[in-house]
């Protein structure tokens, strides 16, 4: 009798659990319905209706060199060397072309140099062009223009001899953007095609900014102008009509050179170093305009291992002029490309690493110059308290000087000055520079006893097969620093006697388990502790003490795995609450009258603790952790 009852019992959990796993279905796939069919009415609306410009308060250029346009183009790859490696591919490619310096909106087809937190639900666009993924990641609410100015002053130009500039992108679809080459075309005040900014971002979300002035090819028969005069008008201001002008380039030259130093890990199957010719024409000394560029990968001895080259694969749409259904058209057909790119060159870099003719290469740290990866959240924590290290150096520095930080551009767009609280005397202080070239940077150095070992250690470069010069930070002057830490050391530990930040109550367990976690991670004593612990123990807040913990266990646990890698360690917290939730809902569900309720409800210890699930991944993980797999390890 027991037996049949048990049974009965195991056979109406299950129902309650299958019941509730159908209704979690069931509103999954009418999610999916409503989404589909927002999308498509979106779409409609976005291309059959109101296709004007509507221009940003801030718009107050009135020339340019190129219109808007969507650009349908073919990009292949194609190795040379070695021979017995040789392949050949290439892929649908979309890219969208803005003249640099209109902002605003084309209708709610393409939002242009906008920013997107400021935009209201029904100004959003399908397609966007956002400032913030452009050159110098960050930078607030700064222009394309006012960033183009910025980057041109740090390589030594003046901003003046490029009064015109057009940009070609890949757009962002709704969160979605990877655009493995930006392309900036600069054009002299005579209109003629000068100079080129190529934007290298490659599959570890990394980047570098190359600048190069173009050489000019074989000359043009003839040069052909067309101007065009468009209507526009102010979202918020003025209400006349602005008349805005988009011209012709006046190239000489029907084609144009240039080249750039490689000095960024661009596939796994190439080293650091070598050179990268290019090859394009101006595509805005023509109308329509059209696509052609090509890229080559040089080895320093000379030859030429990879060619990539972009072409225009049909004419450009006008989404001022084009038809409504033209329009519609090429973006039902084109849309998707964007997002489906990076699994196909996924797909053929796994082809190329399972033949097994070509090494595949360990991921070296990024150079100096170029850009590195986003900072997780553990290390934009560990970020802070670097920060107020330094800041705590200084201030117990006894003689002049002045120590300039510069942190990432996602969390500071300009270098952060501490001066030291002694007035010089009769010479300028010493200006002291220190600069983490990647966000690695902020977990390994909590891994050190001493601050002068540290920073020695991660100036030191981090030799690989690929790259056997890169490092994760960079100090100006290390006898400056060495005199700062001989000088500044001994005052901060002068008050490791006072008493230590205790956490508060609701933390002082999290913090007890942390501190006999950490030694064991390090395979060390309880007794040794690296500098930045003792620093935190003493001169930052409670709350600082046990995020610090926090985030040297996280990055610890991320060292046990194969990859390094902070994003799987909290998919592996998120899988751990669920499961946590779905016990106590298990054990809910057989406790009297609160099953009874949670049936009417038609929560079920599956559906339940899938639906927590989700509702902590969007709030611990999804805009915080890359989502792509196949970037994970080094940190990330």
């Amino acid at each position: 009798m027991v037996y049949f009852s048990s049974v009965a019992l195991l056979f109406r959990a299950s129902d309650i659990s299958f019941q509730s796993l159908q209704a979690f279905i069931f509103s999954l796939v009418l999610g999916i319905l409503i989404s589909s069919t927002f999308l498509l009415l979106k779409l409609i609306w976005s291309t059959y209706f109101f296709r004007k410009i509507v221009l940003h308060s801030s718009c107050s250029t009135r020339d340019f060199i190129g219109k808007p346009f969507l650009f349908p183009a073919k990009l292949s790859h194609a190795r040379r060397f070695p021979v017995t490696e040789r392949y050949n591919y290439w892929y649908d490619y979309f890219m969208i072309g803005i003249p640099v310096g209109l902002r605003g909106r084309v209708g709610n087809l393409l939002s242009i140099d906008n920013i997107p937190s400021k935009e209201r639900w029904w100004q959003k666009c399908w397609f966007t062009i956002d400032a913030g993924y452009y050159l110098d990641p960050g930078s607030g609410e700064r222009s394309l223009e006012e960033k183009l100015h910025v980057f041109l002053r740090s390589v030594n130009e003046n901003p003046k001899d490029y009064p015109y500039a057009y940009l070609l992108s890949v757009p962002r679809f709704l969160w979605w953007q990877k655009s493995a080459i930006n392309y900036w075309y600069l054009y002299s005040p005579s209109r003629e095609l000068t100079a080129m900014i190529m934007e290298i971002n490659n599959s570890f979300y990394e980047k570098r900014n190359f600048f190069s002035l173009t050489a000019a090819g074989s000359q043009k028969e003839d040069i052909c102008e067309v101007s065009q005069a468009v209507t526009a008008r102010f979202q918020n201001g003025p209400t006349e009509p602005q008349d805005l002008v988009f011209r012709t380039s006046l190239s000489s030259c029907t084609n144009y050179k240039g080249s750039w130093e490689k000095s960024i890990f661009g596939s796994p199957f190439e080293k650091v170093g070598g050179s990268m010719p290019a090859k394009f024409s101006d595509m805005l000394s023509e109308v329509p305009p059209r696509l052609q560029s090509t890229l080559s990968s040089v080895s320093p001895e000379g030859q030429i291992k990879v060619t990539s080259r972009l072409s225009s694969w049909g004419d450009a749409i006008d989404p001022l002029d084009s038809s409504s259904w033209n329009v519609m058209k090429f973006v039902m057909r084109w849309t998707h490309v964007g997002a489906v790119s990076a699994p196909r060159i996924v797909k053929e870099a796994l082809k190329v690493r399972f033949r097994g003719g070509l090494k595949y290469l360990q991921h070296p740290e990024v150079r100096k110059g170029s850009i590195a990866r986003k900072e997780t959240p553990v290390e934009r924590s560990l970020e802070l308290v670097f920060r107020e290290y330094l800041s705590q150096l200084v201030k117990h520095c006894d003689i002049p000087l002045t120590l300039k930080y510069t942190p990432p551009k996602t969390i500071s767009f300009e270098p952060i000055t501490f001066h030291s609280p002694v007035s010089p005397t009769s010479h300028p202080r010493p200006v002291l520079e220190i600069c983490p070239i990647t966000p690695r940077f902020y977990t390994s150095i909590t891994h050190y006893q001493t601050a002068k070992q540290g920073f020695l250690a991660e100036c030191m470069p981090c030799i690989t097969e690929a790259d056997d010069t890169s490092s994760r930070l960079c100090v100006s002057d290390w006898p400056l620093l060495n005199d700062l830490l001989d000088r500044a050391t001994p005052a901060l530990d002068d008050t490791l006697g006072l008493k230590s930040s205790t956490p508060g109550f609701r933390s002082q367990w999290k913090c007890a388990a942390a501190n006999h976690l950490i030694p064991w991670l390090r395979r060390s004593s309880t007794s040794e502790t690296t500098f930045l612990a003792r620093f935190v123990s003493v001169h930052c807040p409670a709350d600082t003490y046990w995020m610090y913990r926090k985030c040297v266990l996280h990055h610890l646990l991320s060292l046990m795995l194969p990859i390094e890698s902070q994003a799987v360690v909290q998919l592996g917290f998120i899988v751990a609450r669920m499961l946590f939730v779905r016990a106590v809902l298990e054990s809910a569900v057989r406790t009297a009258g609160v099953g009874v309720w949670l049936e009417y409800l038609g929560v079920g210890p599956v559906a339940g603790s899938v639906v927590y699930a989700g509702w902590d991944l969007l709030e611990t993980y999804l805009g915080k952790y890359y989502l792509n797999p196949f970037g994970w390890g080094e940190g990330l």
